[in-house]
């Protein structure tokens, strides 16, 4: 019976079914056959562009392009009498204009009619491309810095990077392309910085906590001796969701999410001898969640690294956080001062979601350096003994207890 009551509703529906579509075809074939007999009376107030049978429907017009004209090379840098091209593109225009070439200094690079670009001293000069369109001049500047010197891997690196890692001719140095780092899957936390050391990353740093959001964070700054051939300075964002749990030395903070990135600046002096201080580099205003450089040369002292300076602007994403940091660098001994005049070492000043700063003295890490001339010790006197015992296997000897 219920077999039989359950093919019944289905015949059922199958017969709506095909009923609803007859009838839709029905009705779809009846308004085919009344539009074509329908006269359509134009309504006073309705479209202009509404059109009646037998018009022909106006064509869109198209829309209208303004010119626009751009700068483009292979190169940001051009060596000392040596030449490179920079091409001008006008969109937007049917035959390309007469493009008028010109440098803002002369006595760092000269460009002539086709664009073509030499260098004549190391320097910045701003190379701009112009023409008249219409009546009213268009143009685009290139900015290109004239160096003493290259090589092909600092032009490989110029353009792209390798292991997160690029180079600047501005100012020489390198940096790391944070956009696209490999670090960034790894976060960060204290266990870098204590074996730090023990493979020739002599830094200082400090770092600032503070809970934002729902979520932890940690702002570090590392300035010193990175391995035997370069120094330089870093500023990091870091987070993880709040725990109220205290960190300990295996507490790992995450490289944050891109909108919890943040704009900064930093730039790095270097104490001469005389007590002048030296410019090294400024990385750019712009967003970063790790800021770096470093420099080709070796500190006179590794640590503590005082005879380095970073200034730097951070711009937080609010005033609160920008308080909270500013309290957490009260905890590290900063000290606030009232106007950005005022910066000087270890100060800040903030000026509603901006913090300037300035940072030499004040340090974080630990004094490792009676550990390691104690191993340093026990390594030398190890080796000693190994070669007056075992002459001919002296560095086997060395591991002998």
């Amino acid at each position: 019976m219920k077999k039989f009551t359950v093919k019944a509703i289905s015949l059922v529906l199958v017969l709506l079914t095909l009923c609803s579509s007859i009838c839709a075809v029905t009705a779809t074939a009846v308004d085919e056959l009344t539009c074509e007999t329908e006269i359509i009376t134009p309504d006073v107030n309705g479209d202009e562009n509404e059109v009646t049978p037998g018009e022909t429907p106006e064509e869109p017009s198209e829309e209208i392009v303004k010119p626009e004209i751009s700068i483009t090379s292979d190169h940001l840098s051009v060596t000392k009498r040596k030449k490179i091209h920079l091409t001008a593109t006008v969109t937007g225009v049917e035959e390309q204009p007469v493009i008028k070439w010109s440098s803002s200094d002369e006595k760092i690079a000269t460009v002539d009619e086709n664009g073509e670009v030499k260098g004549v001293a190391a320097g910045k000069a701003i190379i701009t491309a112009s023409c008249v369109i219409n009546g009213e001049t268009l143009s685009a500047s290139y900015a290109l810095n004239v160096v003493t010197s290259t090589n092909f891997i600092k032009d490989f690196l110029e353009g792209q990077q390798l292991l997160s890692y690029q180079y600047s001719y501005i100012d020489d140095y390198y940096y790391t392309n944070d956009k696209e780092a490999w670090q960034y899957d790894f976060g960060y936390g204290p266990i870098y910085d204590f074996v730090a050391p023990y493979i020739l990353l002599e830094y200082d740093y400090v770092r600032v906590f503070f809970e934002y959001e729902g979520k932890d964070w940690m702002i570090q700054m590392w300035k010193g001796q990175y391995g035997l051939i370069f120094y330089g300075s870093e500023i990091g964002i870091y987070n993880k969701p709040h725990t109220g749990e205290e960190d300990n030395f295996f507490t790992f903070y995450s490289c944050p999410p891109t909108e919890d990135w943040v704009k900064m600046e930093m730039t790095l002096y270097h104490e001469e001898l005389d007590g002048t201080w030296t410019r090294e580099f400024t990385r750019p205003y712009d967003t970063y969640w790790w800021c770096t450089g470093f420099k080709d040369g070796h500190l006179r002292i590794e640590e503590p690294a005082d005879e380095l300076k970073v200034v730097s602007r951070l711009t937080l994403k609010s005033e609160e956080m920008t308080e909270l940091f500013a309290n957490g660098l009260l905890e590290c001994k900063f000290k606030q001062v009232d106007s950005k005049e005022k910066v000087t070492i270890d100060t800040f000043y903030v000026d509603g979601s901006d913090i300037y700063l300035q940072w030499q003295d004040i340090n974080e890490a630990e004094n490792t350096m009676p550990i390691k001339i104690t191993l340093g010790v026990i390594f030398t006197a190890r080796f000693i003994r190994g070669l007056f015992l075992f002459p001919f296997l002296g560095f086997a000897a060395f591991l002998i207890p």
